[in-house]
Order: structure tokens, then C-alpha cells, then sequence
């Protein structure tokens, strides 16, 4: 189960309690492609859960927001179709952690340089100044732990792509 950063916490008021309880429920994401998460791909394929909460205006979810949370419940198809079809920053940035999760680490750093510059590639490097310097590099990491089977160190990378999850997706939602 992952835990929201303290930054995180009034980005995730905003999520309806359903979702939000779903988010805290699932387990914390893998660095491939990994299990579906049942209760969050369930309630994301309902339209009316996926609004933010009515102290948000109840409006619906941000689709580049959407392709995060569909990321997290471990459905890389859905996230992909969101995320190619937003030509922003943050869509190639989903984009890319998309295809580094399901091992197409070249693919990802095609998306990775689309982004050019991000706050979260900053900040990430702020909070893990020892693991992250650039995007590039963690994707590089990532594919030597998978390929090593270095627990350890999967475990680690898994926590900093928790922590990217949340930078990004409070980028993609309403301050």
C-alpha cells in the first residue's frame, strides 16, 4: 500500500473518498508492468467516480490525471491511449513512465526527452539527491535492477517512482 507524502496530502483532498481510500489501497506500483489493481480499475471505469470532490467543484478528473491513475490501478493500456494523445509535457512524461514500466526503456527516453524540463524532475532531485539526477538516469537504473533482480534496489526505485506519481499528478490537477 503506498503512502502520500505529506505535499501530496491536499492533492489527494481532492479526490472523491471512494477514490481516494482505492489510491491508498492499492498496492505501491511496480517498476514493470505488474498486477492490476481490481478495486481502482472498477471504480475508474465508473464515470461518476471519476469527478474530483465537490470541495474541488466536482468536476471530472483531468484526463492527464486520469492516465496517472491508470498507471497506479496497473492498466498500461488505458494510461498509454490517455497519454499519447496529449501532446503536452505531461502527457509525454506519462507516456514515458508508462513505457519504462512495461520494460521499453529506449521508448521511455524517447518520451523522457520530449518533456525537455520538468519542476518534477527537479524536485525529485531535490528530495533523492543521491538516487535521481535526471530522468534518463533513473530509467537507466530501473532497467539494471529489473534485469538484476536486485530487490533491494527494485525496492528503492519503487519509492522514488511513488514519489515522481505523486509530483506529477499534482501537476496534472487543479491547485
Amino acid at each position: 500500500m503506498p503512502r502520500f507524502d505529506d505535499f501530496f496530502l491536499p492533492t489527494a483532498d481532492q479526490f472523491s473518498p471512494d477514490l481516494r481510500a482505492a489510491i491508498e489501497a492499492a498496492p505501491l506500483p511496480s517498476l514493470t508492468e505488474g498486477p492490476t489493481d481490481a478495486a481502482l480499475t472498477s471504480l475508474l471505469s465508473r464515470p461518476q467516480a471519476c469527478r474530483l470532490s465537490t470541495n474541488s467543484g466536482g468536476s471530472p478528473i483531468p484526463s492527464l490525471a486520469l492516465s496517472g491513475l491508470w498507471l497506479l490501478a496497473g492498466d498500461l493500456d488505458r494510461s498509454h491511449t490517455i497519454s499519447q494523445d496529449e501532446p503536452s509535457r505531461e502527457g509525454s512524461f506519462w507516456h514515458g513512465i508508462m513505457h519504462r514500466r512495461e520494460g521499453d526503456y529506449s521508448n521511455a527516453s524517447y518520451w523522457f526527452h520530449r518533456v525537455r524540463s520538468s519542476v518534477v524532475f527537479e524536485q525529485l532531485a531535490e528530495i533523492y539527491p543521491d538516487s535521481y539526477g535526471d530522468p534518463f538516469e533513473f530509467n537507466d537504473a530501473v532497467a539494471a535492477a529489473v534485469r538484476q533482480r536486485d530487490e533491494d534496489k527494485v525496492s528503492e526505485l519503487q519509492q522514488i517512482q511513488w514519489t515522481e506519481w505523486q509530483l506529477l499528478l499534482r501537476e496534472c490537477l487543479p491547485a
